[in-house]
């Protein structure tokens, strides 16, 4: 925390930028960190599906989009982390400046644009950290988006392109249909195109699972929090007919500017603080819709241990952080999971999965 306003003295984007080429240097003490920030505890193992986490803690898709600092970042005590978003062509983004802090609201507002190498360089890339000596040790998912140029019409194909050559490097993949600085991106959650979009994806998913002989690989559809809750309930409707393994809740929001302390105005999206409440209410609504038989990832605001613990108990499987872990810094995993066992304590809760949905079924 005593670095963190010299940090914040320069340009947002080119101090995440320096950032990551650090994280990526210090790999070899990736291990030394995890020895530090890590929190082994029993009661903190979660399950979605075929995916098992050390901790329900995740790190959001945007921090590392290229990923440069994999190894790196799972040694700050993650359950499992998130890359991307990847796109099948290499873009540039949006123009800069597209970054803004905004302390006073604990938050940010981004409108970068999926800037990103692309999927064939960032396959590349994640191919030499599957092929090393040294395993990583936590789930590791891969977030794809629309590449910009393309339309909406030949979006599916423009999918198809990223999954194809990231499949054998990711352990699940998250389709953001979400983010809001794409241009139409956020129509792929109309319910005909989402539809169309998860049966090419998931016919891809079998084809290449029977050719590498394993099972096809786990995937989630990443929603926005800038819509009717009867639009959630046609997007859990196609998630259960194309059998998707969960719904990750929410992206950052285009809107709530009214609420900023800061009275910024710079359209993008808006995460951290401002939008807790808000993707919380999402997540209880998922919860309550599908009767708790579908996995949740709630994202949103998080920042401590009793954020967290808001999401799991409106029912979130699993939290994921971004705008969090840059306020907080380093240590702030371990301090939401240890602050997660105490919560638990209190309550009399055995583990995680005994919290998940107690608010929402009570709500109900």
């Amino acid at each position: 925390m005593v670095i963190r306003p010299l940090l914040f003295l320069g340009d947002p984007e080119t101090t995440h930028e320096q950032t990551l080429r650090l994280l990526a240097r210090i790999e070899p003490f990736a291990g030394i960190l995890h020895r530090f920030l890590s929190v082994p505890n029993e009661r903190l193992q979660v399950r979605l599906g075929s995916l098992a986490f050390a901790n329900p803690v995740g790190l959001a898709g945007g921090f590392d989009k290229n990923a440069v600092a994999v190894r790196t970042l799972a040694g700050f005590g993650f359950g499992f982390l998130e890359i991307g978003a990847v796109t099948a062509l290499a873009q540039p983004g949006n123009p800069k400046p597209r970054l803004y802090r905004l302390p006073a609201d604990q938050a940010l507002i981004n409108r970068l644009g999926f800037n990103n190498e692309g999927a064939a360089a960032i396959g590349r890339r994640l191919r030499e950290l599957r092929d090393s000596a040294i395993p990583l040790d936590i789930p590791l998912g891969v977030n794809i988006g629309r590449s910009k140029i393309v339309e909406t019409k030949d979006a599916v194909e423009d999918f198809l392109a990223a999954f194809d050559p990231l499949y054998p490097y990711g352990d699940f993949f998250t389709l953001n249909v979400s983010s809001p600085n794409t241009p139409e991106l956020r129509d792929l959650q109309e319910k005909s195109l989402l539809k169309s979009l998860l049966q090419a994806i998931q016919e891809k998913n079998r084809e290449l699972a029977g050719r590498f002989g394993h099972s096809p690989k786990p995937i989630l559809v990443k929603i926005a929090p800038d819509m009717e809750f009867s639009q959630v309930d046609d997007i859990v409707e196609v998630v259960f007919s194309e059998d998707i393994s969960g719904i990750i809740a929410t992206n950052a929001t285009a809107f709530l500017r009214e609420k900023l302390v800061s009275g910024s105005t710079e359209p993008g999206g808006l995460s951290g603080k401002p939008l807790r409440t808000l993707a919380t209410s999402f997540v209880r609504h998922l919860y309550q819709a599908t009767a708790g038989k579908l996995p949740i990832i709630g994202v949103g605001g998080i920042f401590t241990a009793e954020d967290a613990y808001e999401k799991i108990k409106a029912g979130a499987s699993a939290v994921q952080i971004y705008t969090g872990f840059i306020y907080e810094g380093p240590a702030a995993v371990k301090r939401i999971n240890e602050g997660l066992i105490r919560l638990m304590d209190r309550d009399g809760y055995r583990s995680i999965s005994d919290a998940v949905g107690q608010d929402a079924e009570k709500a109900s």
